[in-house]
């Protein structure tokens, strides 16, 4: 099936993806119906908000990027079919990071992957994970495939490599992958997908709907990527868990979440900067007005996310929880770490504590540019974000330009 994407009108409807997806793979098995509701609200999003100001180029990357979703899930389903073994899989107490975006999760992530009893998903695991590795090494023509995919995308928004330094260093086939923009995309239920084509619809979607299903798709996932490795313990991020804590708490009841916290100065104003640069998957050029009104929604979603994820806190009780300060991670990195994995009730090995060194002597979060960006850019005003967060103020000491004392 091939679409005239300068001519057409209107974004392809759900059914015509994933007919498209069918055609591509010869299968049909899309598995669990509840893993394909996020598709309607963000295609009706694309054709609502953002369809008829994308540029041809960036239509056809973004109906290429849905069916390749697609198609990765008739993939998978398809290689759980074939082998039975992958549904056996035991997911025991994995150690979540759950941070909000540009808390430092992605840090945090990375520390915690070093541990050589741990095992972390990757970008190109993701972009391209069947068939399963216990059947083999990946070849160089499915990596070359995985980053190619990646950078494809990325090719219109090349300043989003400053903001994510380890897709440098590691390739943004090697770096580590997140629950949400790796995972859970494809089930399209993911905050990075809002931020690259969707809009209010799908927002509405994201904050009320209940995500079990997708949950369940997580667990499968790994699953998937855990047949025929050596049993080792998942370390996981996903900023976007903050939407579906509840979900995600009751998919995993012997998981450890760790919920790290920052100076919202400086995460509100690297989020809306982060955002920003990803509207430019559009084609065009992100004006100074349309960066600031990007802002301005990034505060929204980022406070309806957090009191979301403190009412399911509160639900499901705080013996899951963890909380880390990002400015103990940046002050202390090796301390905060083992403060952590004592509360988990686990001790970080001789040779984990020399990887993280070796880790951090190689990692200049700064080498390949800084990311500039300041609050007052997107019109954020301490006394208004402090009062509009209130709640986690006062609950955690964390607010705009306020953080507790450090603890290292």
């Amino acid at each position: 099936m091939t679409v005239d994407f300068g001519k057409m009108g209107d974004c392809p409807h759900p059914l015509t993806l994933m007919e498209m997806a069918v055609d591509r793979t010869r299968l049909d098995d899309f598995g669990h119906p509840g893993r394909n509701e996020g598709l309607l609200p963000y295609v009706a999003s694309i054709s609502e908000d953002t369809w008829a100001s994308m540029t041809p180029v960036a239509r056809e990357l973004a109906v290429d990027y849905l069916v390749h979703q697609l198609c990765v899930r008739l993939r998978l389903m398809n290689d759980r079919k074939s082998f039975p073994e992958i549904g056996q899989q035991s997911i025991k107490a994995p150690l979540i990071v759950v941070g909000p975006p540009r808390s430092g999760s992605t840090l945090l992530h990375n520390l915690i992957s070093l541990d050589p009893d741990n095992m972390a998903p990757e970008h190109w695991l993701c972009r391209e994970p069947s068939p399963p590795l216990a059947l083999g090494a990946p070849t160089p023509a499915r990596l070359q495939a995985a980053e190619k995919r990646m950078t494809d995308l990325f090719d219109l928004i090349p300043d989003i490599f400053i903001t994510h330094p380890y897709m440098i260093e590691e390739g943004t086939s090697g770096a580590l992958a997140e629950c949400g923009s790796d995972i859970l995309s494809l089930t399209f239920t993911s905050q990075q997908l809002w931020c690259f084509w969707g809009g209010e619809t799908y927002r509405r979607w994201l904050l009320e709907a209940d995500h079990t299903a997708a949950l369940g798709f997580h667990h499968d996932f790994l699953q998937h990527a855990q047949w025929g490795q050596s049993r080792k313990r998942w370390a996981l991020k996903g900023s976007d868990h903050m939407l579906w804590m509840r979900e995600l708490a009751l998919q995993y009841p012997d998981a450890k979440l760790i919920w790290i916290h920052r100076d919202l100065s400086q995460q509100l104003g690297s989020l809306a900067s982060v955002q920003s640069i990803l509207k430019g998957l559009n084609g065009h050029p992100v004006t100074p007005e349309a960066r600031r009104a990007q802002g301005r929604r990034a505060i929204d979603l980022q406070l309806a996310a957090v009191e979301k994820a403190m009412q399911s806190r509160d639900a499901v009780g705080d013996e899951q929880f963890i909380d880390v300060s990002y400015h103990d991670v940046m002050a202390d990195p090796l301390a905060t770490i083992r403060r952590v994995y004592g509360q988990c009730g686990l001790t970080v090995s001789d040779e984990h504590a020399t990887r993280i060194r070796s880790w951090l002597g190689r990692h200049d979060p700064t080498k390949h540019g800084v990311h500039r960006h300041s609050p007052e850019e997107f019109g954020m005003e301490a006394q208004e974000v402090n009062e509009r967060f209130a709640g986690y103020l006062d609950r955690f000491g964390f607010g705009f330009g306020i953080r507790p004392e450090l603890t290292v």
